[in-house]
């Protein structure tokens, strides 16, 4: 008995194994390069959405160095240069800021206050008028934290992080509040704490990540601490990892700091970190979405070195994430955004690159990408 349990065992893991390389070679296929090659810009950062109001998901690109870029879709996910040329920055939200059903940009930058441009409906933009926010900003997060139906702003800083409240009459107001001191490399809104309204998380750099709860009328306090201090987030994501009803949070991590990418919530936004490394050495960016459809989700890394390293998909299994074999591009990837871009009912991918050239870390042009899913072909 003894022995055919041992073979029986053995045969489980063999099986096992060869299921888990049969999975890994068909993912291999799961993206492919459109060959498409848009722009010649340093971008750091897109968010796709539908800006010019025709149906599919247009992109808006944040570049360092000419201008961020509207890049429309012809609705088969090929795109053309509409031909503006909107803020230089490094970060860029897309939301529906004054009600009129049109899509308008907020931009943050390390060195220029934070922006809003209006959309007049077609795709063409204009900007606000005031400055809403210092330089230093470093994050975007972009929600009705207020409760009032109103899209608000949490800007994270290279200091301390703030909360600009929409006033519904394309003016926004500092609430006061300050959270932190060190600089935030990722925001994401969501009901963590599941009461219905939108609570915070961020992380950084040099100090402790957290979960801000939100009392429902935007005023926010430190409900759960996070040990980030040894880690360097430069992205955050969140998603409902392990099926239980609650949003768990995905960290984009760089510096060569292994693990502690996915940290999961107790139901009251309490959250723990699940331990093994899903990344390379160098996370820029993170986007979660169910690619192959099987009601899992899967996780696309942006990733960047002064030696280019491609960026990855792990696919989500029952027990981890397995890396599918995918390697896209072969540039600093400062972003990456999942939609369907081609509206066969699956998630593309848009990659946002520059080419990082050092020590000393210069920022150089090079070309976009997009990645169509075959799962639906």
């Amino acid at each position: 008995m003894m022995r055919t349990g041992r073979t029986s065992v053995s045969a489980v893991v063999c099986l096992l194994v060869c299921c888990w390389a049969f999975a890994v070679a068909a993912a291999q296929d799961l993206l492919v390069d459109s060959e498409q090659r848009l722009g010649n810009e340093a971008s750091w950062a897109v968010a796709l959405g539908d800006v010019d109001g025709d149906g599919d998901l247009d992109a808006v690109v944040a570049n360092l160095d000419a201008g961020a870029i509207v890049w429309l879709n012809d609705g088969t996910g090929h795109f053309t240069d509409f031909g503006q040329r909107l803020a230089i920055g490094a970060y860029l939200a897309l939301a529906d800021l004054d009600g009129d059903g049109a899509l308008d940009i907020v931009f943050g930058s390390p060195d220029q206050p934070v922006t809003v441009w209006w959309n007049d409906g077609s795709g063409t933009f204009v900007q606000g008028e005031t400055p809403l926010a210092p330089a230093g900003c470093s994050a975007l997060g972009v929600g009705d934290l207020s409760g009032d139906g109103r899209q608000d702003i949490f800007v994270g800083m290279r200091d301390a992080d703030l909360v600009l409240f929409n006033m519904g009459d394309r003016t926004f107001a500092d609430s006061g509040q300050r959270f932190g001191s060190a600089p935030t490399g990722g925001v994401a809104l969501g009901d963590m704490d599941g009461d219905g309204d939108l609570d915070v998380v961020t992380a950084g750099w040099d100090e402790p990540g957290h979960v801000w709860q939100n009392d429902g009328t935007g005023t926010l306090t430190a409900l759960c601490e996070l040990a980030t201090t040894t880690l360097h987030v430069h992205g955050i994501a969140v998603g409902d990892v392990d099926a239980d009803g609650d949003l768990d949070v995905f960290f984009a991590l760089a510096g060569g700091i292994c693990c502690r990418n996915i940290w999961l919530n107790d139901g009251t936004g309490k959250l723990t970190p699940r331990g093994s490394n899903v990344g390379a050495p160098d996370n820029q960016g993170i986007a979660v979405g169910d690619l192959n459809l099987d009601g899992r989700l899967d996780i696309v890394l942006a990733n960047g070195m002064v030696s280019p390293l491609s960026s990855t998909v792990r696919l989500g299994q029952e027990a981890w994430f397995v890396d599918s074999g995918l390697r896209m591009g072969s540039a600093f990837a400062g972003g990456v955004a999942l939609g369907d871009l081609d509206g066969d009912g699956d998630l593309d991918l848009f990659i946002a690159f520059l080419s990082l050239v050092g020590p000393p870390y210069v920022q150089n042009p090079h070309p976009n990408e997009v990645w169509f899913n075959t799962t639906n072909e």
